[in-house]
């Protein structure tokens, strides 16, 4: 090249040098169509990129909003998109796609939604709740569906079940191969006409719910394979009924449900739609009635259309993985939608790069960008976009986010740093053990041992999430008297008055009353599931066994054996190092670090050198964010039996409480977490025993 250019006269060599200058400055101009407003009805969007709705399983069990979920959408809205669409909101009980599903079926849901919209806006983006009813993908013994599994779809099902199958390791298919069949097993009964009436009156009220608590913009959620597409598609909805059969009654449904929203909500509130635009199944929903069905929409008024493909039936086979894993594969099916109906479109599907955006918003493919994975690899994505020398950390589609959300795990990413995926892991677990309390009550002895052990169980005020709730379970014998209502009524009364003394005013005092005779925890068992609960307390009774029984029942609690004495003032902590280990010390740090005459020992059992446990118990203390607490961990070679090792502690100690995991990890090498809390209890009868699954 350096005699070329020698050669070369100098008024060339000026065109190059400037033709390369030119070139490198384009390079670095920020990609300005993607910064540009946009109007969807009365909204203004700051610029093109909406934040979409990722399922993220960080709701509670019982469907309220957690500090975790919140959080979440919060940094969404900080990372400066113009629109953050909160995801999976379900309408009703029987319409959840997970046991850490968002809900809108109450009223008592408002306050909490209320915060997330608040906590969006706060940051300048545009807050929407997205709607849904999961159909025949709910959780729920007797899901809703519009019509009975076909035979003619069951090969094509089974091969499907095959690719979900393949999609996971061989220990978990087992399980979920077991899970999917017994749920295949309820899709035989069509839904009748009082449950359709019934949805689609859910979904009004909760489009109702979604404007008191502050939401700019609601989305329906029409794709996934959930309810509204199961109408829509030819491939699970081929009754010959009103709203089935030909493509003009399958849109019944859906248009029914975008009727009752729009009458719900005031004049000019903005209504979107999640829209599928190629099923991938056979006979289902393909481009062309995709267009034509949104041609219906856009005349019933809706707002905007959100662009999907793909089911549950589909997604999962290895030729569509491989049409998924492709950059902006919905380009031309969205480019047509937009043509065609000429009405605000989203485009999501793998949008990796800044470049590609803008290139889509130029070519006038879509209106706007949806960013759903590769937002949340980088929560710096839309930032980066303005500085183009900074390098975003793409979504690599290794698909492990997914997997965590079909195994009800949660949201997590193999892009974010171990620390991060560690603590999110932690979060998730948290959520199922949360401080909803349910205190079990058979007598009198039960009652003065709670009233003793009460405060000690109580998280510190600035760790609370939420208000705490606290259930008194009354076991009662059925010949039960007036005197033992009164007992009950004034155990209530000072359980409301000591949470108003150490300032947790708004918490909810609550009981539950069973009439038995005998064990009784099957029945408590029952009552544990409805509620939601996270921590359940008994107090010791040596003849009564169901109780030793019921706290290794229970799985994901904390599960308290109440001693006699009632008093938690000197505490031993046996930890294994495992993930159970995480859960115990974050109940320290919200339960007991913070409470003043308490000693607390960590005592960790293990023949190998200490600095090993010691790093590791640095490590254990940073991701529950205990780091700069000085409880020390003390390193004790075992005998053979760990088992009686801790107990001559205990007892030499004059330890009054033991905390401790219930489960560890299991393998050979290394002794159940659980078999050694087993030998604990059953050794044990004075103190009290706390345990964290």
């Amino acid at each position: 090249m350096g005699p070329i250019l020698v050669d070369m006269d100098p008024v060339s060599l000026s065109i190059i040098f400037y033709s390369l200058a030119l070139r490198i400055a384009v390079m670095n101009v920020p990609h300005n169509t993607l910064f540009t407003p946009f109007r969807i009805g009365r909204c203004d969007l700051k610029n093109r990129l909406v934040a979409l709705p990722v399922f993220t399983g960080y709701a509670y069990p019982d469907g309220r909003v957690s500090r975790m979920l919140t959080d979440h959408y919060t940094r969404l809205a900080a990372s400066g998109v113009a629109m953050v669409v909160v995801a999976n909101a379900a309408v009703a009980p029987d319409g959840m796609t997970s046991t850490h599903s968002l809900r809108v079926d109450r009223d008592d849901y408002i306050d909490g939604l209320a915060q997330v919209a608040r906590s969006i806006k706060r940051h300048g983006a545009l807050a929407c709740l997205q709607l849904n009813h999961a159909g025949q993908f709910a959780k729920t013994d007797r899901p809703l569906l519009p019509a009975p599994i076909e035979a003619r779809n069951l090969n094509f099902r089974v091969s499907a079940l095959k690719g979900f199958m393949e999609f996971f390791p061989l220990e978990q298919r087992f399980s979920l191969t077991r899970s999917f069949l017994q749920q295949a097993g309820t899709w035989r009964q069509a839904m009748t006409d009082d449950q359709r009436k019934n949805v689609i009156r859910d979904f009004g009220d909760a489009a109702s719910r979604a404007v008191q608590a502050g939401f700019d913009l609601i989305e329906l959620h029409g794709a996934n394979g959930y309810l509204i597409c199961q109408f829509l598609s030819a491939f699970t909805n081929r009754a010959q009924s009103e709203f089935g059969g030909d493509f003009n009654r399958r849109t019944l449904f859906p248009v029914a449900v975008v009727r009752e929203v729009k009458k719900r909500v005031p004049e000019g509130f903005p209504v979107g739609f999640r829209l599928i635009l190629n099923e991938w199944v056979p006979g289902g929903i393909d481009p062309d009635e995709a267009v034509a069905f949104a041609r219906i929409l856009k005349a019933e008024g809706v707002a905007y259309l959100s662009a999907s493909a793909g089911t549950f039936h589909s997604i999962f086979r290895p030729e569509i993985l491989h049409k998924m894993s492709e950059p902006a594969y919905l380009r031309q099916d969205v480019a047509r939608l937009n043509r065609d109906v000429r009405l605000p479109t989203i485009i999501s599907g793998r949008i990796r790069t800044p470049a590609l955006a803008d290139a889509i918003i130029r070519a006038k493919a879509a209106d706007l960008i949806g960013l759903g994975r590769p937002l949340r690899a980088d929560f710096k994505w839309l930032k980066k976009a303005e500085r183009p020398e900074k390098k975003i950390r793409t979504c690599v589609n290794c698909n492990w986010c997914l997997k965590r959300v079909v195994l009800d795990q949660g949201f997590n990413c193999r892009r974010w740093s171990q620390l991060v995926q560690q603590k999110t892991d932690l979060n998730h677990k948290l959520l199922s053990r949360n401080y909803n309390m349910l205190y079990v009550v058979t007598d009198s002895h039960d009652t003065d041992l709670l009233k003793n052990t009460l405060e000690y169980l109580l998280p510190a005020n600035r760790t609370l999430p939420s208000p705490i709730s606290i259930t008194g379970l009354f076991v009662n014998a059925p010949d039960r008297t007036l005197d033992q209502a009164s007992d009950q009524n004034a155990f209530l009364i000072w359980i409301r008055e000591m949470l108003k003394q150490t300032g947790r005013d708004r918490s909810t005092v609550n009981h539950v009353n069973i009439t038995h005779q005998g064990a009784c925890d099957k029945d408590i068992q029952t009552i544990i599931k409805k509620g939601g609960y996270g921590v359940i307390v008994l107090g010791r009774n040596p003849q009564q066994t169901w109780r030793e029984r019921l706290i290794y029942k229970e799985r994901s609690k904390v599960l308290v054996l109440l001693g006699p004495g009632g008093h938690q003032s000197k505490i031993l902590v046996p930890l294994d190092l495992s993930d159970t280990s995480l859960l115990v010390l974050t109940f320290l740090r919200d339960v007991v670090l913070s409470r003043s005459g308490v000693k607390v020992s960590v005592v960790h059992l293990s023949q190998h050198p200490p600095k090993h446990a010691r790093l590791q118990w640095h490590r254990m203390k940073k991701i529950c964010g205990i780091e700069s607490n000085p409880l020390p961990l003390e390193v004790i070679p075992p005998s053979a039996d760990i088992v009686s090792d801790l107990l001559n502690i205990i007892r030499a100690g004059r330890y009054d409480t033991v905390i401790m995991g219930k489960r560890g990890l299991s393998g050979i090498k290394r002794v159940l977490l659980g078999s050694v809390s087993a030998g604990i209890v059953r050794g044990l009868s004075e103190e009290s025993i706390i345990l964290i699954d």
